[in-house]
C-alpha cells in the first residue's frame, strides 16, 4: 500500500472516529456479526466480509501447556481453518509461556508443544519468562525446532545485541505488518532460568531491566523505528508485559506504552488477564491492547480491512463450522468444537505418556485448593495446607531444620480421590530442583519479611514454610526495599513479621540454620536475593515434585493425612 495513500485514509478514518472498533462479547463469535458480515447465502463471516478483509491475526498468550483446556489447540486449529476457508490471508501469533505449566511439558520440556505448534501453523512467536525455565539450551532448542522461531528485543547478551530478532515483519500480500517483541524484564525472579549467570556468579544475560523502564522502552522505539523504516504498514508490540500487580510497576505494558510510538497494537499477555481496551502512546493517542486469558480462555482476533481500521474480539467459543469437518468434546462443563485430526494428533501425545502419567502414588479425602473458583491464589497471602505439604517434603528430602517454599512454585489444586504421578507434576509443573542451604538467622527473618511485603496483595513470593513458625501484622508498612529488577535490597525500619520460631525456639538472628528450598528460590528467584551468599551444603538430585511423590509414598505411606485439611493460623499467624 502506497505510504501517502495510507496516511490518507488513515487520517479520514480518524476524523469520523471510526479508526479502530472493538467488539467485546462474551458470547460466540457467530452471535457477534453485524449485518454488513453476511454473506449473500446468508453465511455469517466470522472477521466481516472477505472483499473488505485484508488480513486476520489470531493470538494466544499464557497457554502453560493447556492444549487440552478450554477452546484447547484442537478448537483453535478448528477456528483457524474455518477462517482460512472465508479469507486469503490468516496468521497465527503466540505471546508467550506456552511450553511450561503442565506435566507433558515439564517431562519434554517443551518439545511436545512445539510439535503442536508447528502442526498449527504459527507464523511468529515470542518467547515468556517461562520459555526460559529449562535453561537456554533448551531455549535454544526448542526456538530451533519451532518453525517460526522466536523473536524479542530485550533478551540481549549482556551489553550486547538481542539473542534473538528483535522484529519481523510479514509482507501478506503486498501488505506489510510488523512486528515487534519483548519478554518482561522480571525473567530474571520470574522464571527457573538454569544457566543465566556465569562461573562468577554474574549474568551473562541482560532483560533491560532498571529502576524506570526507560531502557526497555528506549530499544522497543528503536526497534519500532526500524520496522516502520522498512516498509510496514503497521506495527503490532507483542509483549509479554502484562499489567497485574504482581508484575514490577515499570515493566508493565500500559506504563511502557506510555513511552512508546508508532504502534497500531499491542498484544499482552503475562498476566492472565482478559481484555480489549486501549492504552494511550507517548503522543496521547489511543492504541489498541487485547490480552486473551490463560490456558486458551479465548483466542484473540485481530482484522485488518483494507480501509486502514482495525477490528479486534476475544472469542471465547469456537462455533460449529458450515463446511468443515468437526468433532464436540465436553470441557469446563460446555460442549466444545475441535478439530478432528488435531484432537487426534494431541490424543496421541497424551497416551504415549499416560503410563507414566497415572501411576497411583497415594489417596486424598478431600481438595486441597491454593486457587479458589473465581482463580483467586488463596496460597499468595496465606497459610496453604497443599503449600504445607510441599514444605514439609521438603524439608524431610533435605534433612534439614526449616525449608521455605515460594507460593507462586504450586500452580494448582489437589483434588480428593487417586494421587497420581499426573496430579504432583499438576501441582509443581516447573521441576526445580530441591537444594539443601546453609543460612543464617537474619537471611530467614529478610526472606519472610520480603516474602509478606506487599500482603493484602497477592504475590507468588509469598513464604510458605515448615519447621517454623512466625507472626505478620499486615497494619505495618512494609520497610522493604527492592531495586529495579523487584529484587530484595534491604529492610530498614519497623518489621511486619515478628516472634519468628524455629524448632519452638526464638530464632536467632545470627545463628546458622540448614534451610531446603528449590532452586529457583535460593538462586534469587522472585526477588530472594538475601540468600545470594548462603553456602549450599547439597544438591539432592531431585526436583521438587519427586520430593513429593517420594514423601508421600514413603513418609505418608500413601495417605495424605487430614491435618494439611485446616491450617489456618498454625504456622503463619496474622496479628489483628
Amino acid at each position: 500500500m502506497n505510504k501517502l495513500l495510507r496516511s490518507v485514509i488513515l487520517t479520514c478514518l480518524c476524523f469520523f472516529c471510526i479508526t479502530y472498533v472493538f467488539a467485546y462479547s462474551e458470547i460466540s463469535v457467530m452471535a457477534e456479526q453485524s449485518e454488513t458480515a453476511a454473506g449473500q447465502n446468508g453465511q455469517a463471516y466470522l472477521a466481516g466480509n472477505p472483499e473488505d478483509v485484508a488480513a486476520v491475526i489470531l493470538h494466544t498468550n499464557d497457554v502453560h501447556v493447556g492444549f487440552e483446556d478450554n477452546i484447547g489447540y484442537d478448537g483453535l486449529a478448528l477456528y483457524k481453518h474455518e477462517l482460512e476457508e472465508q479469507y486469503d490471508h490468516v496468521l497465527l501469533i503466540d505471546a508467550g509461556d506456552a511450553i511450561q505449566g503442565a506435566p507433558i511439558g515439564a517431562i519434554s520440556k517443551g518439545a511436545e508443544v512445539i510439535k503442536m505448534m508447528n502442526r498449527l501453523g504459527y507464523d511468529l512467536a515470542v518467547p515468556g519468562n517461562h520459555e526460559f525455565d529449562f535453561g537456554f539450551d533448551e531455549l535454544n532448542e526448542r526456538s530451533e525446532e519451532l518453525e517460526c522461531g522466536y523473536i524479542c528485543a530485550n533478551f540481549c547478551v549482556t551489553g550486547g545485541e538481542p539473542v534473538f530478532k528483535p522484529w519481523r515483519i510479514l509482507d501478506i500480500g503486498g501488505l506489510k505488518i510488523g512486528f515487534v517483541s519483548a519478554v518482561t524484564p522480571d525473567t530474571f525472579t520470574k522464571s527457573t532460568i538454569k544457566d543465566i549467570l556465569n562461573e562468577a556468579g554474574e549474568p551473562m544475560y541482560d532483560f533491560l531491566a532498571d529502576e524506570t523502564g526507560d531502557r526497555l522502552g528506549e530499544a522497543l522505539q528503536k526497534y519500532i523505528d526500524e520496522v516502520r523504516e522498512n516498509g510496514a504498514d503497521y506495527v503490532i508490540l507483542v509483549s509479554h508485559l502484562g499489567n497485574n500487580d504482581s508484575i514490577t510497576a515499570q515493566f508493565r505494558c500500559d506504563p511502557i506504552a506510555h513511552k512508546l510510538s508508532g504502534l497500531d497494537m499491542i498484544i499482552d499477555a503475562h498476566s492472565h488477564e482478559i481484555y480489549n481496551r486501549t492504552v494511550k502512546d507517548r503522543t496521547g493517542k489511543e492504541i489498541p491492547i487485547a490480552q486473551a486469558g490463560t490456558k486458551m480462555q479465548a483466542i484473540g482476533q485481530l482484522t485488518v480491512y483494507k480501509d486502514g481500521h482495525l477490528e479486534e474480539r476475544l472469542v471465547k467459543e469456537v462455533p460449529e463450522p458450515e463446511k468443515l469437518a468437526s468433532e464436540v468434546v465436553i470441557r469446563g462443563k460446555k460442549e466444545r468444537y475441535v478439530d478432528p485430526e488435531m484432537k487426534a494428533y494431541m490424543d496421541a501425545i497424551v497416551s504415549s505418556y499416560a503410563d507414566t502419567m497415572e501411576r497411583k502414588i497415594g489417596s486424598l479425602s478431600y481438595d486441597m485448593i491454593v486457587r479458589d473458583e473465581d482463580g483467586y491464589d488463596i496460597s499468595r497471602v496465606e497459610e496453604n495446607g497443599l503449600c504445607d505439604l510441599v514444605a514439609d517434603a521438603l524439608r524431610s528430602a533435605g534433612g534439614t531444620q526449616v525449608s521455605l517454599v515460594n507460593a507462586g512454585s504450586v500452580r494448582n489444586n489437589l483434588e480428593a480421590g487417586d494421587v497420581t504421578y499426573n496430579s504432583i507434576l499438576n501441582i509443581l509443573p516447573y521441576s526445580s530442583d530441591a537444594v539443601v542451604a546453609r543460612v543464617t538467622g537474619q537471611m530467614i527473618l529478610d526472606a519472610l519479611e520480603f516474602g509478606v511485603a506487599i500482603l493484602p496483595d497477592i504475590s507468588a513470593r509469598f513464604p510458605q514454610v515448615s519447621g517454623m513458625t512466625f507472626h505478620v501484622n499486615r497494619d505495618i508498612p512494609s520497610s522493604v526495599k527492592v531495586d529495579g529488577k523487584n529484587q530484595f535490597v534491604s529492610a530498614e525500619g519497623p518489621r511486619r513479621v515478628s516472634d519468628v520460631k524455629i524448632g519452638g525456639e526464638a530464632l536467632d538472628p545470627e545463628k546458622e540454620y540448614t534451610l531446603t528450598g528449590n532452586s529457583f528460590l535460593l538462586s534469587g528467584g522472585d526477588g530472594y536475593t538475601m540468600f545470594k551468599d548462603a553456602e549450599i551444603i547439597k544438591m539432592t538430585m531431585l526436583s521438587d515434585n519427586e520430593v513429593v511423590l517420594k514423601y508421600i509414598e514413603k513418609n505418608l505411606n500413601g495417605v495424605i493425612p487430614d491435618t494439611y485439611k485446616d491450617v489456618s493460623g498454625s504456622r503463619i499467624m496474622f496479628d489483628k
